[in-house]
C-alpha cells in the first residue's frame, strides 16, 4: 500500500525538498494538487508518480530582485575602485621602491625635499590587481577569507618582529606574493566557474583605469599611439567583466527558478498546471502526463525539449545555456 503525503492547496516559497524526497521507495505518493510553488528546490528528488495537477509554479520576484542588488553594488564598487586605482597610483616611488630626494641648489642634506615620481600609468602595477583578485577569492569563500586574513596577520606580526624591510625582502615577502598570486588564480576560477561577481568587479576596475589612461594620453600629452593602446587594452577586461556579470546573472536567474534538475518525475502528473520559470534539465520525464499544462520560460534537456515542443504547441522553450 502506498504511503500518502499531502501537500494539496498550500503555498510554498523558496523551500527545499531535495533532502526530504531522497528515499528510493516508489511506494510514496506526493500530492501537490492545487498548490502554489515559488522558487522551490526539487533537485534530485524522488517524485515518481507525484501529482502536480492544477499547480501554479512560478518565481519569487522579491527574492529575485533581492539577489540582483549585490550585482548592482559590485558594479558601483568596480567603477569607484577603477577611479581610485588610477588616481591613487599616479604618484609612485621610483623604480626600486626608493623615494626620490631633490636637494636644492646650495642646500644641504637637511634641506632635501622628498618628491615622488608622477605617472598616470601607475595602476599598471600587476601586484595591485593580484591582491584585488585575491580579495575577490576571499569574498567568494569564507574559509579562504579566514586563511587569507590569518596569513596577512602573520605577515604583519613577522614584519613587526623582524623589521618590515628585512621581512618583506626575505622569505616573508616571497610567501605573501605567492599566496596572493595563487589566491588570484583561485579568484579567477571562481569567477568563471561559480559566477562570482567580485571578479567581474575587479575586471571592471581594470577597464575603467585603462580607459581613463587612454583619455589622459590623448588630452594631456597628445600621445595618440598610447591613447589607442590603452583603448584597445580596455576592451579585454571590459569583455571579461561583462562575461563574469553575465555568468552571475544566469546563476541568479537559475536560483530563482523552481528546479527539478535530476529529479525522478516518472509517471508524474502536471494536468492543467501553469509552469513558469521551471528547470527540468536532466530530470526523468518518462510517462509524465502534461495534459492541458502551460509552460512559460522553462528549461528542458535539449534533445527532449525539441521532441516535446513538436507534440505540445503550448510550450515556450528557453534555450539551455
Amino acid at each position: 500500500m502506498k504511503s500518502y503525503t499531502n501537500y494539496r492547496y498550500r503555498d510554498f516559497c523558496n523551500e527545499s525538498f531535495k533532502n526530504e524526497f531522497r528515499d528510493d521507495s516508489s511506494d510514496r505518493y506526493r500530492d501537490f494538487t492545487g498548490s502554489r510553488i515559488k522558487s522551490c528546490d526539487f533537485r534530485g528528488a524522488n517524485l515518481v508518480g507525484a501529482d502536480f495537477s492544477e499547480t501554479a509554479i512560478g518565481r519569487d520576484k522579491k527574492s529575485f530582485q533581492k539577489q540582483l542588488a549585490p550585482m548592482l553594488l559590485h558594479i558601483i564598487v568596480g567603477i569607484l575602485l577603477g577611479l581610485s586605482a588610477w588616481d591613487l597610483s599616479r604618484t609612485v616611488f621610483d623604480i626600486g621602491g626608493r623615494a626620490v630626494f631633490d636637494i636644492e641648489a646650495g642646500g644641504c642634506g637637511a634641506n632635501a625635499k622628498l618628491i615622488y615620481v608622477y605617472t598616470p600609468y601607475g595602476w599598471l602595477n600587476p601586484f595591485i590587481w593580484i591582491v584585488a583578485f585575491a580579495a575577490a577569492a576571499t569574498i567568494s569563500q569564507k574559509w579562504l577569507f579566514i586563511i587569507w586574513m590569518g596569513l596577512i596577520g602573520l605577515t604583519v606580526f613577522g614584519a613587526f618582529l623582524l623589521g618590515s624591510g628585512t621581512f618583506m625582502r626575505g622569505a616573508g615577502g616571497i610567501i605573501l606574493i605567492l599566496v596572493a598570486f595563487f589566491s588570484c588564480l583561485f579568484g579567477l576560477y571562481l569567477g568563471y566557474a561559480e559566477g562570482s561577481i567580485a571578479v567581474g568587479m575587479v575586471w571592471l576596475a581594470v577597464a575603467i583605469s585603462s580607459s581613463i589612461s587612454a583619455v589622459y594620453s590623448w588630452v594631456e600629452y597628445q600621445e595618440m599611439h598610447y591613447a589607442i593602446l590603452f583603448a584597445v587594452i580596455t576592451l579585454l577586461p571590459a569583455t571579461l567583466a561583462t562575461q563574469a556579470f553575465h555568468l552571475h546573472l544566469n546563476k541568479v536567474k537559475m536560483s530563482a527558478m523552481t528546479c527539478f534538475r535530476r529529479a525522478d518525475l516518472t509517471n508524474a502528473k502536471f494536468v492543467n498546471a501553469v509552469l513558469e520559470n521551471c528547470d527540468f534539465v536532466d530530470a526523468k520525464l518518462e510517462g509524465v502526463d502534461w495534459s492541458g499544462a502551460i509552460f512559460r520560460n522553462c528549461q528542458f534537456s535539449q534533445g527532449w525539449s525539441r521532441e516535446f515542443q513538436e507534440t505540445n504547441p503550448l510550450v515556450e522553450k528557453l534555450p539551455v545555456n
